[in-house]
């Protein structure tokens, strides 16, 4: 699990140092570590408001929502990506390949 979630930050600040022009990398990082922020005190509040081992199904139908949902912007953004993020996308799926 450790390595899968290392891969995934060496991978976005590859993104981050590769795909966006310097003069908008930190109005993109500050805008990522704001919705990260966000999303964690959502999944908090969920996680207060459903504390009990009866409310599991709910958590994992969420769960399960939430990486569907996830899946399908990705795919979206996939479908409509310029030619630069075609590029960047090809690179890093050779980098992870070798």
């Amino acid at each position: 699990m450790i390595l899968g979630h290392m891969s995934y930050d060496v991978i976005g600040a590859q993104i981050l140092q590769t795909g966006i022009p310097a003069s908008k990398a930190n109005l993109i990082a500050t805008t990522e570590v704001s919705i990260a922020s966000l999303a964690e005190s959502i999944m908090l509040g969920v996680a207060i408001l459903a504390n009990d081992s009866r409310h599991f199904g709910f958590l994992a139908m969420l769960s399960l929502l939430s990486v569907v949902g996830a899946a399908y912007l990705f795919c979206k953004w996939l479908m409509n990506a310029t030619d630069a993020q075609r590029s960047l996308l090809s690179l890093i799926l050779s980098f992870e390949s070798s």
